[in-house]
């Protein structure tokens, strides 16, 4: 069931008391192999999951322990991935990971040439920008 509109549970939580919760959920991430998603650390805290990203997403230090939650996370499954050991198949293991946030290399190669349209709303402003796009196209 969900929470009712324009309810204050988060706002009971202060950095002080989520702090240490947080943490747990980060050591749960580290030292449990059966962890495989961020949804069993955080279930671990006894902090609700809309809570719990609420927080993250308001306090900056806990913002960076869901960050790394995340990453330990992508590094078992990609550990798990790449292990011979391990029967988890590759192709799922990136699906996973690509559902935590990593993403393929992409690179971006433009030729040619662009052009930019620059407004400019006063007459003096207006000069400064003519001279400077000369002295651009002069070089």
């Amino acid at each position: 069931m969900a929470a009712p509109k324009g309810n204050n549970y988060a706002r009971e939580w202060t950095l002080e008391n989520a702090l240490p919760r947080f943490e747990d959920a980060l050591e749960y991430a580290r030292t449990n192999e059966a962890c495989l998603c961020i949804q069993d650390a955080i279930a671990q805290t006894g902090i609700p999951y809309s809570t719990f990203d609420y927080l993250a997403n308001n306090q900056e230090v806990l913002r960076t322990i869901k960050e790394s939650i995340k990453a330990e996370v992508i590094r078992r499954i990609n550990r798990f991935a790449l292990d011979k050991l391990t029967p988890c198949p590759a192709s799922p293991a990136i699906w996973r990971m690509k559902q935590l946030g990593e993403r393929d290399e992409q690179h971006i190669n433009t030729t040619g040439t662009t052009k930019t349209e620059i407004s400019v709303t006063s007459k003096e402003a207006q000069k400064e920008v003519d001279k400077l796009i000369k002295k651009f196209e002069d070089e």
